[in-house]
């Protein structure tokens, strides 16, 4: 198996796991608020790394470095806006609005990353965007809440810049593990703080059953899957990482449709078919790609 094949993997279970986190802590926010819900998030995504650095016999590590603070500073954010539009919203709006989750991580790749995208890929990227708006193209109205859909836009933007420095401190080979690790303990002071400013701390009740479905959420979204995004981006390019994701509004329908109905239209089924072959062709390309450099590199190591 090839290491982009390796990265293809990773990438797809990380999808799989993150799609089903917005539904179960939007069970979890019916009883809790939603800075409460941030730092049960933070606390859970803490014991989990530190459980696996034991399992697997290598023990997390805390980087106290600029770079660390920087990252856990842009993921607090996120998990704080995340929290509070998932609270205004229902789990498949936060779905749809999160697909301009690929624009900024794109944006973000060729910016501040400086990837360099083929006139293919550019192409497959375009078309990729372009189907999921037509996936999420449902004829709603998310003006009945524009605060939430705000919110959920910095979230976005938020996930997309920290997901970019995670791309630079993993190349630095830092374990996967202990930057998770550093994110979340620092991600939960400042989510704390947050809860005690904004008067939710010591405010309502709290039920063990939106506990539970907050952490377990937690677990998929923000342990599993960000540990398997992390694997992915030592073999993936950032941007080609990030594109793949977009599928996960589509799981994150199928998942919720039982719970919060959708009405499904041409649109729908046409985007879907769209993104779906683009994500193909785009993870074809990256593969050819990656072989030709592979076989560039024999050859000039024999010459």
């Amino acid at each position: 198996m090839s290491s982009t094949q390796k990265g293809h993997i990773f990438n797809l279970l990380s999808v799989l796991a993150v799609a089903a986190g917005p539904l179960l802590a939007k069970f979890g926010l019916l009883e809790i608020s939603a800075a409460k819900a941030a730092m049960i998030n933070a606390f859970t995504i803490i014991v989990a790394s530190f459980l696996l650095g034991l399992f697997t016999k290598k023990r997390v590590q805390f980087y106290f470095e600029k770079d660390m603070l920087m990252l856990a500073l842009f993921n607090t954010l996120g998990v704080i806006f995340l929290f509070v539009s998932m609270d205004m919203l229902t789990p498949v709006e936060i779905g749809f609005i999160g697909r301009f989750y690929t624009v900024f991580a794109v944006i973000f790749s060729v910016f501040i990353l400086k990837e360099r995208l083929t006139r293919n890929e550019i192409v497959f990227i375009l078309f990729a965007i372009v189907g999921v708006f037509l996936f999420v193209e449902k004829g709603g109205n998310y003006q009945a809440n524009l605060l939430g859909s705000f919110f959920a836009l910095l979230y976005t933007f938020f996930f997309a810049l920290t997901n970019v420095y995670i791309k630079k401190t993993i190349s630095k080979e830092r374990s996967s593990n202990s930057i998770l690790f550093t994110n979340s303990c620092t991600t939960l002071l400042l989510v704390s703080i947050y809860a005690v400013f904004s008067g939710q701390l010591f405010t309502g009740t709290v039920s063990l059953e939106a506990v539970g479905f907050i952490v377990v959420s937690s677990l998929f979204s923000g342990f599993i899957a960000t540990i398997f995004l992390y694997e992915a981006l030592k073999y993936l390019r950032f941007s080609v990482a990030n594109v793949t994701r977009a599928f996960s509004p589509v799981l994150l329908a199928i998942i919720s449709f039982p719970f919060f109905p959708i009405e499904l239209t041409w649109q729908n089924i046409t985007g879907a078919i769209v993104l779906l072959v683009s994500i193909l062709l785009l993870s074809v390309s990256d593969k050819k790609k990656s072989k030709g450099k592979t076989t560039e590199a024999q050859t000039e190591a024999q010459t």
